[in-house]
């Protein structure tokens, strides 16, 4: 079947193919009899999407292709970078038969691992931004060992300076728990230690390796495989990991380097915000409905989400840096028609990437519901909510990114806090549930429009803004 015609189309044949999944995942739960030909049906308009989806990200394919040293490569990073979904999957239900008789102070020690579990990727996104910052104008250089020595110089003393933006999660935990000290305190050496290993990470992340961050991850869940009740095990034992390859740096911490505090907190509350588009309504569901909180239920919803976000900074983001850098490159050395081409070769990664998380995302938001109803089907409504929900704050989460990339950081900003405004007003008015998830994906539609918008709108015209920024850092 030719292709041509699919690369001179202007119908947006994968957006379109990627409402109608989603819209066919909220149907599931109403139509529980059809699904079987729900299914079938979403099946061959994936099958019809896929010359679409070849011959509009030709382009991105040559160039991932020349990146990759194997076929195999690309696959392999990803299924990597992912160890942390596979392990704790596996590992988790195993070792919860016996975190679910230990107790802290007579509270479950399963509640204080849920609680803890459901704060640390959302903080995650706080506290690595100022490490970002410190070594940002080194990573274009790719030396990793000048790399490795300013994060030693700066870590200890950013470590010190990031502590305080646990409370932003502590107070509402602990309003909500009502937790004893003695609680309240695992709580926050939770936190803590996940801070500490959450940052340990950022080099690894950096520097592409993907084998360190697994050796993390595999070290973190053999701890709570093995010794689940000793709740400070794993994020030690995945800190410990990541130490090891810093072995030659780690002399530079006894003289560390202080980054400016307004800095450090500007990037704390930057990365609150945006952490808060994907993680928050998930602690808010916990701290609503407590011992009652699905967790299977709401975890199985959230992993399409979770994979097509990771899809994305693996498989996506690396062909988008790319294009970036080849674009600053024509800016001091091309032509201005040149210049022309290179902008419009980047807006089309950045409409590509944007569109392949999208379809992906759907396309598993889909298959999970799908199963669920087959195997579950009492929990398939709030599965399919949570998950065309999660989607839109995936999707969200990508763009605001995409923003803050380019320079718009108050409009990135703007929208996170919006979000998270509505969605702690949702869950304070309404029992959570499926029926307040739906509520909010009708808002959050019309939030990822504006976004999306803005966020075209600003790559599209990326020689201009890119290159103020490049002035402006004289």
């Amino acid at each position: 079947m030719s292709t041509t015609w699919l690369r001179h189309a202007h119908f947006p044949i994968v957006p379109t193919a990627t409402v109608l999944v989603l819209v066919a995942t909220g149907l599931l739960p109403r139509l529980p009899q059809h699904a079987v030909a729900v299914a079938l049906l979403v099946s061959v308009l994936m099958g019809l999407v896929t010359p679409a989806w070849r011959a509009t990200t030709s382009g991105a394919a040559s160039v991932q292709r020349r990146l990759s040293q194997s076929r195999g490569r690309p696959t392999i990073e990803l299924l990597l970078h992912l160890s942390p979904v596979v392990l704790l999957t596996v590992v988790f239900p195993i070792a919860s038969h016996r975190i679910a008789q230990a107790q802290v102070n007579g509270v479950g020690l399963t509640s204080l691992l849920l609680a803890s579990s459901l704060t640390v990727p959302w903080l995650s996104q706080a506290v690595c931004l100022p490490l970002y910052r410190a070594i940002g104008p080194l990573i274009l250089g790719g030396d990793m060992e000048k790399i490795r020595h300013r994060f030693c110089e700066v870590w200890p003393s950013t470590f010190a300076q990031s502590v305080p933006a646990i409370a932003v999660f502590a107070v509402p935990v602990e309003i909500a728990m009502r937790w004893s000290v003695p609680v309240l305190g695992t709580y926050l050496a939770l936190c803590v230690l996940h801070l500490a290993f959450a940052q340990s990470l950022v080099l690894a992340n950096v520097g592409r390796n993907r084998v360190h961050w697994a050796v993390a991850w595999a070290g973190y869940a053999t701890a709570l495989l093995l010794l689940p009740t000793v709740w400070y095990l794993p994020p030690l034992v995945g800190l410990i990991t990541q130490l090891v390859p810093l072995r030659h740096h780690l002399s530079v911490m006894r003289q560390p380097v202080m980054l400016d505090t307004r800095d450090v907190t500007v990037d704390l509350v930057r990365g609150v915000l945006l952490g808060a588009v994907l993680w928050s309504d998930k602690l808010f569901f916990f701290l609503r409905a407590g011992s009652h909180f699905a967790v299977t239920t709401v975890f199985l919803a959230l992993l399409p989400a979770v994979l097509a976000y990771n899809y994305y900074f693996v498989r996506l983001a690396p062909n988008f840096d790319r294009s970036v850098l080849e674009l600053r490159t024509a800016m001091e050395h091309e032509p201005y028609s040149r210049l022309t081409d290179r902008s419009r070769a980047l807006a089309a990664t950045v409409k590509t990437s944007i569109s392949r998380t999208a379809f992906i995302g759907a396309c598993l938001g889909f298959l999970v519901t799908y199963v669920v109803t087959e195997h579950a089907p009492s929990a398939v409504a709030l599965v399919a909510s949570v998950a065309v929900a999660s989607w839109l704050f995936m999707m969200t989460t990508v763009l605001c990114y995409k923003l803050d990339y380019i320079g718009q950081t108050g409009p990135a900003q703007a929208f996170s806090a919006v979000h998270l405004v509505l969605c702690a007003a949702a869950f304070l008015i309404f029992s959570p549930g499926a029926s307040l998830y739906a509520t909010l994906v009708g808002f959050e539609v019309l939030l990822f429009g504006v976004a999306l918008r803005s966020c075209l709108t600003h790559w599209r015209t990326s020689e201009y803004t890119l290159f103020w920024r490049h002035a402006t850092a004289w």
